[in-house]
């Protein structure tokens, strides 16, 4: 009988679905070969007569589905936020309702400057949502469109085949799964990496030579929050739970546990949210500490800001870093610390900050004596703050990011970017290239 139901649903649920299951069941760090098999399915969609258009002044934008915490989101609306004005934008959306459900006050800033419009995408109707959202696309007429879909977005995957095939819309796809095994590059005229070792990575073992870095823009210095005056002080990290464990320990929650204990007047906020096994090794860390009550968990807020804002010292995870975070904290004026994972190139992140920045480290030890060293010196924190924000308006000041992306936008031979083949020999020092799979850290 279960046999029977599984059938009748995967017989419902459609074709998509079964690209899905083998996604997640084949995940490997080349993926073309399913990229070729969910285009040749997407072509066989007989599309209505349409004007191949394009207006020069507008941009589009498709994700899957956003959130009201951090990632991608962030980034969406920054970059939405930055455009010149004589640029009209519009966000596509694979996942409509559940984004206006899970990002309430996200959606409420992005609609200050542009549309949003999109599909319910649903298994048991892909080809009439792929249709449907192909024609809003092809209505609104983008010159470019910008993809920020998640790595197993099977329905995602098939729009940019139609679109990559059937328009002369330029797909820029930016690689925000860097750390994780992705299908959809095939159809990108331009991948857009954040650093050189995440273009290695694509270049390498994806398969893709058409790669940009282009960094990651975040808001320009006069459309930062206002936020109030510090206030608890003490330390902070927030990241997805999974970045914090590695199997079944953690020493990432070890290093907070032992800093408490030696810190006696020292809180440590934790944003995260554990599943059942992650929570199960929390407690085992820290039941029998006398530190147990200094340790805050709190879940993820739309507003979380403000909380890296009240922190003395933000403690960046391990093993897998939070690399747009750390973009955050400099253009907030918070100073961190952050490890190098020589164990996996992508897991590491450090190439998103300051070259040399004194307070990234390779072990455990160094990185806890250096979170101590600027929690006991306030302008050794002060300096490490200005620095890392001048660093940050140099980089990735959300006005300058636009700027470059108006450029490839305009840009008649996409060729002429693509960076460099980079060489093996750079990243020698690191053990292993891992990416990993998905769904990952749900268990």
């Amino acid at each position: 009988m279960k046999a029977i139901l599984k059938y009748i649903y995967r017989t419902i649920c459609g074709k998509l679905y079964s690209f899905e299951r083998r996604f997640a069941k084949e995940q490997q760090n080349d993926m073309r070969y399913l990229d070729r098999e969910i285009e040749k399915y997407a072509l066989e969609i007989n599309l209505p007569d349409f004007e191949d258009n394009i207006i020069d002044n507008r941009i589009a934008f498709l994700a899957t589905e956003l959130y009201d915490f951090g990632g991608h989101t962030e980034v969406i609306k920054n970059i939405i936020a930055s455009l010149p004005q004589e640029y009209e934008s519009k966000l596509f959306l694979a996942k409509k309702y559940r984004t206006f459900k899970c990002a309430p006050v996200k959606m409420m800033e992005i609609l200050q400057y542009c549309k949003a419009d999109g599909v319910n995408f649903g298994y048991g109707n892909d080809k009439r949502s792929l249709q449907k959202i192909f024609e809003k696309i092809v209505e609104f007429a983008p010159k470019a469109i910008f993809i920020f879909i998640h790595n197993n977005d099977v329905f995602s995957t098939a729009l940019l085949s139609m679109l990559k095939n059937r328009t002369k819309i330029k797909v820029f796809y930016s690689d925000i799964c860097s750390h994780q095994f992705s299908i959809g590059m095939s159809f990108a005229d331009l991948i857009m990496e954040a650093m050189p070792s995440t273009a290695f990575i694509t270049q390498k073992y994806r398969g893709f030579k058409n790669t940009v870095i282009n960094g990651i823009c975040y808001l320009p210095r006069e459309k930062l929050p206002v936020i109030a005056e510090k206030s608890c002080g003490g330390t902070i990290s927030g990241a997805a739970a999974y970045k914090f464990f590695e199997n079944n320990d953690s020493p990432y929650l070890e290093m907070i546990e032992r800093l408490l204990r030696k810190n006696e007047n020292l809180r440590h906020t934790l944003i995260t949210e554990f599943t059942p096994r992650h929570k199960k090794i929390f407690d085992s860390i820290f039941k029998h500490s006398p530190a147990k009550n200094r340790i805050d968990i709190v879940k993820f807020t739309p507003n979380y800001k403000y909380l890296f804002k009240s922190a003395d010292v933000f403690i960046d995870s391990f093993p897998v870093s939070s690399a747009f975070t750390m973009i955050d904290l400099m253009s907030l004026n918070v100073p961190f610390v952050a490890k190098i994972n020589r164990e996996n190139i992508a897991f590491s992140f450090h190439e998103y900050l300051t070259p040399g920045y004194p307070y990234m480290f390779e072990n455990v030890r160094d990185m806890e004596a250096g979170i101590e060293e600027l929690l006991s010196n306030k302008e050794r924190r002060k300096q490490i703050a200005e620095k890392n924000f001048e660093y940050f308006l140099n980089f990735y000041e959300g006005k300058h990011y636009a700027g470059r992306l108006i450029d490839l936008v305009n840009c008649d031979d996409l060729s002429r970017v693509y960076c460099e083949q980079i060489e093996e020999e750079k990243y020698k020092n690191f053990k292993k290239m891992e990416l990993l799979p998905f769904p990952f850290g749900l268990s």
